[in-house]
């Protein structure tokens, strides 16, 4: 397995590399640091001052600041750890990460997010959320306050429309660490529809012992799992994203996204299955 970890070498971003790290030697996975040298605007918005030479100082800084950590990394890990790293010159951060992912065969990226409100949120988690955007690569936001210790317990919210087949992506990651699989969906709390919890097992074809089945009453799909997580001290939250629709572009109504952003619990988010 391939991890990729897009850093910045910030207090941020450390906590992301640390988290990955760990979890990269959980399941004896090979990591790729990547460093995008970038400008707020494309190469062709630049003023006449931006020179080669400029370039060449910014990757220079970018390569000692790496090696730095990767030493730091080595010796802070025992064991073995499978390292590598890429600095690339680039814009948007988050095309030149996609591209870096195909080309490479990467099967993860896991990235640092911070939890904010307001302009703080969509200034520093533009990044992780283009990334989100743009990835057909499973992705781990990492927030601030999150730190591994082992997965024991994911969450998985669902709304029920491809179980199955979405299922055939989440298991393989519990698997690995033995977790138990936490099925989740919420209804409103004055729904008529009340989804029938056999008809709902009925459904998982999966021999896995450790799913389990969880409807939940809420009027706040965000604070239903929030409490959920919280309820059950989960380790992880699996969801399936989606093309963003206008109305969310505007309106910031995609639970997926906005989840990015809590301030302790990682997420996991895969392209959402046509």
């Amino acid at each position: 397995m391939k991890i990729l970890i897009p850093t910045d070498f910030s207090k941020l971003s450390e906590v992301a590399v640390h988290y990955a790290v760990k979890f990269a030697q959980k399941m004896n996975a090979e990591i790729s640091l990547l460093h995008v040298v970038h400008f707020t605007a494309p190469p062709r918005a630049m003023v006449a001052v931006t020179t080669n030479s400029f370039d060449d100082a910014m990757v220079k800084n970018a390569n000692q600041d790496i090696m730095q950590l990767i030493k730091e990394l080595k010796e802070e890990y025992k064991g073995k750890l499978h390292i590598n790293h890429e600095i690339i010159i680039g814009y948007p951060v988050e095309d030149v990460i996609d591209s870096y992912a195909i080309q490479n065969d990467i099967d993860l990226i896991i990235m640092g997010t911070k939890g904010a409100a307001g302009l703080t949120k969509i200034l520093i988690g533009s990044n992780a959320t283009a990334v989100i955007n743009n990835s057909k690569i499973p992705v781990i936001t990492i927030p601030e306050f999150a730190r591994f210790d082992d997965i024991k317990h994911m969450v998985y919210a669902t709304d029920f429309l491809n179980l199955n087949e979405e299922l055939e992506v989440v298991l393989p990651l519990a698997k690995l660490f033995d977790a138990t699989l936490h099925i989740l969906h919420i209804v409103a709390s004055e729904s008529k529809v009340k989804k029938d919890t056999k008809i709902m097992v009925d459904k998982v074809q999966f021999k896995y012992p450790k799913i389990i089945l969880h409807v939940s009453n809420s009027d706040d799909i965000l604070k239903g799992i929030d409490e959920f997580l919280g309820d059950i001290k989960a380790d992880m939250l699996v969801m399936f994203t989606h093309e963003v629709t206008l109305y969310e572009q505007i309106f910031g109504k995609s639970i997926t996204r906005q989840m990015a952003f809590h301030n302790s619990m990682p997420l996991l988010t895969l392209k959402k299955l046509e």
